[in-house]
């Protein structure tokens, strides 16, 4: 059964080609794929481990979880390549959380320094002089439930499409997922918080530069189109890498 030609979606216990998606039920692992001419041991189940996150004997919890960020952010097709999509999703939600939390601190830390440039339009005011610093957590709160919900909804909505196609992504693959694509949130974080931020230091050490506020708010609306480029790209790559996945 090729993609194209889907009318069901495959059993959990059929064995796809990860090149194409063609049912491989009955094949020898020493052959190829008939469609698409895959080896058909690239497709093996053995190919597919828990990521280093949920496995205690590689390390410290410190370590793992910055290896298997590191491993996602920067070799995302490597990592849904041989990521065990049928394991229990305890671990890998932990991971989503402490990302999303991450992720949210920065989100508020730049919405607030943001808000209160924004409020006064003042080249020299100290940071928290037109927005009270309180205001930070509440987006950062405001920016973890987002983060959450959000993941939710794209789970649910790719299980639908999915479906809809006759591809095998059940609701728990697809937010196991997910909760590993969180890592990439870091990366948007952090060049958001430098960009406002270093703005307004720039703005507190040099009145020469409050002609710059244009060019300030550009680079932000960029960065905003940028990042649901690289989110949207980085989805995909752990999706695709995962819908032929037999374990």
């Amino acid at each position: 059964m090729t993609r194209a030609a889907a009318t069901h979606v495959p059993a959990e216990t059929d064995w796809l080609c990860e090149g194409c998606g063609y049912t491989l039920n009955g094949l020898p692992e020493g052959g190829n794929c008939p469609e698409c001419g895959k080896p058909t041991h690239e497709s093996a189940s053995q190919i597919r481990v828990l990521p280093l996150w949920e496995r205690p004997q590689g390390g410290s919890a410190v370590f793992r979880f910055f290896a298997t960020t590191a491993q996602v952010i920067f070799h995302p097709t490597r990592f849904y390549r041989s990521f065990a999509t049928r394991g229990s999703r305890e671990h890998s939600l932990q991971f989503a959380r402490i990302h999303w939390l991450i992720a949210s601190a920065l989100f508020g830390i730049t919405a607030w320094v943001h808000l209160d440039w924004f409020t006064g339009l003042s080249p020299t005011a100290r940071i928290g002089r037109y927005v009270p610093w309180y205001f930070a957590p509440v987006f950062a709160a405001l920016a973890y439930v987002f983060l959450a919900m959000i993941t939710r909804l794209a789970g649910r909505l790719t299980t639908f499409e999915a479906t809809y196609r006759g591809l095998r992504l059940p609701i728990k693959v697809v937010l196991r997922g997910l909760d590993y694509h969180a890592a990439h949130y870091l990366p948007v974080a952090l060049i958001t918080i430098l960009t406002v931020v270093g703005y307004r230091l720039a703005l507190a050490h040099s009145i020469t530069i409050t002609s710059w506020g244009t060019g300030y708010l550009y680079t932000l609306c960029a960065e905003v189109v940028l990042a649901a480029a690289y989110l949207f790209k980085t989805y995909w790559i752990g999706m695709r890498n995962m819908m032929y996945a037999s374990r």
